[in-house]
């Protein structure tokens, strides 16, 4: 693949220049995901979120950073069918260039980077600091504000940072809090260390590619500590919101967050009541998605493409993915309905996953019920259970 760099000129501020000249890299572990049993069908880059794949709303911030190419680190195994074609699409509905690198090994989050490198620098032309974002990780994305704290203080590298009322579930960095210098990490402490957490979401300058060993397996945990030791690693702190995807609750978490920054940036994206059915708080409705008489939905609901939703029935912390259908008189709370999947008339369904063309059958109960694809429900779960 031949690339077009740009070069701003010198007259230009700094962090525009940067802008103009940076890519970016996404940083895709694996296509499954810990998203089971919505990944069993799709992709987790292209699983929908908010009606639009988790990969869109990355790229997008990326885009909206000023970044014009990205570079997107995958592996070879379990490549889905469809992944050129998406890609392809995706370039040319956001005008972004598209490139992929494909580990042929397995080579770790920073080998990843490594096995990137001619693509992201040009062959070593281009010495531009580039942003990487993790795809499991969503959050508000203040890359503007990262690259300029970058640039501001010209480490190797700039990690944004989020405080968590559990740290010790993701390991933690110690911070210089004058300073912004990240002194060292901490796996896991059993004690209180600190409260900030790795977003996953960095800068780093072309610099760093000597640190890392070619054709070897190496992970961000063995580069950030050595970067942190030798005073190359900077933080911010980030305001919004943070998730990371390892569960289909984040997942349904996350929309919950993401509705919510919706209703201040893009109110417009947002449903309203009408003669028929009543919205309360945030919700999402493709145009393509019926729903009937006497429903109430809401707060934090999305209603995806060709979804049928009967009369009476109450959608609550919910998210129905494309094509599913809801028969008269459902409840479905904390859930998440798969691709083509059906609810019968008067289910109550909560804190439940259903994966693709799962059908429920009438009058029943689903309470913790996470169902694979393709299943049929005749009886009720009335505590958490594996459908297989």
């Amino acid at each position: 693949n031949k690339e077009a760099s740009s070069s701003a000129g010198a007259a230009r501020p700094q962090g525009e220049r940067a802008s103009r000249g940076m890519k970016a890299v996404l940083l895709i572990g694996n296509f499954s995901g810990s998203l089971r049993p919505l990944t069993l069908s799709q992709p987790l880059p292209l699983l929908r979120f908010c009606n639009r794949s988790l990969i869109f709303h990355q790229l997008q911030a990326l885009k909206d950073a000023g970044i014009s190419q990205v570079v997107i680190c995958h592996p070879n195994k379990e490549v889905p069918a469809d992944w050129t074609a998406a890609i392809e699409q995706l370039s040319g509905e956001l005008g972004l260039k598209l490139v992929c690198s494909q580990e042929t090994e397995p080579a770790g989050t920073a080998g990843a980077l490594k096995h990137a490198e001619a693509l992201v620098t040009d062959d070593g032309t281009n010495d531009a600091p580039f942003i990487v974002v993790n795809a499991d990780v969503l959050c508000s994305y203040p890359l503007r504000d990262l690259l300029l704290a970058h640039l501001k203080h010209g480490r190797e590298g700039t990690l944004l940072t989020t405080r968590s009322e559990e740290p010790s579930e993701y390991g933690v960095v110690v911070v210089d809090e004058r300073t912004g210098g990240i002194t060292h990490f901490v796996d896991r402490p059993e004690t209180f260390v600190s409260d900030r957490i790795n977003c996953g979401v960095y800068v780093f300058s072309p610099a760093i590619f000597e640190r890392i060993r070619a054709s070897s397996r190496v992970s961000m945990n063995e580069l950030l500590p050595a970067m942190a030791k030798a005073e190359q690693l900077n933080s911010m702190l980030l305001s919004g919101y943070w998730v990371k995807l390892t569960s289909t609750r984040s997942y349904m978490g996350a929309v919950a967050s993401h509705l919510e920054i919706a209703r201040y940036l893009a109110p417009a994206s947002l449903a309203e009541s009408t003669a028929d059915f009543t919205v309360t708080g945030n919700v999402m409705v493709h145009p393509s998605a019926t729903i009937g008489k006497g429903c109430v939905v809401g707060p934090a609901v999305v209603i995806g493409p060709n979804c049928r939703v009967a009369e009476g029935v109450r959608l609550e912390s919910c998210t129905l993915l494309e094509g599913a259908a809801v028969a008269s008189h459902a409840i479905i709370r904390e859930s998440v309905l798969g691709l083509g999947s059906s609810i019968g008339r008067w289910c109550f369904v909560n804190g439940s996953v259903l994966g693709e063309a799962v059908e429920v059958c009438e009058a029943l109960l689903l309470n913790g019920a996470t169902v694979l694809p393709q299943k049929q429900l005749e009886r009720n779960i009335r505590s958490p259970e594996i459908v297989i």
